[in-house]
């Protein structure tokens, strides 16, 4: 299940993901992420931070996402 927030209506290049796995190993868990979408988008990556401390092999201590 995934729960899209916009803080500031004005900004839709800005908002937060919350996702709970309802099956696998991170299933119970809740996953907040703040994405920044650039406006040179498509040549720039979105900027994606996990909010919540997880251990992942993708995801560096500090919330960093590396895809």
């Amino acid at each position: 299940t995934c729960k899209v927030n916009f803080p500031d209506p004005n900004k839709l290049h800005y908002f937060q993901l919350t996702v709970i796995p309802d099956e696998g190993y991170y299933q119970g868990g809740k996953f907040q992420f703040e994405i920044e979408v650039p406006d040179a988008y498509n040549m720039v990556p979105p900027k994606v931070k996990c909010s919540t401390r997880i251990w992942h092999p993708n995801i560096t201590e500090t919330g960093e996402i590396c895809l």
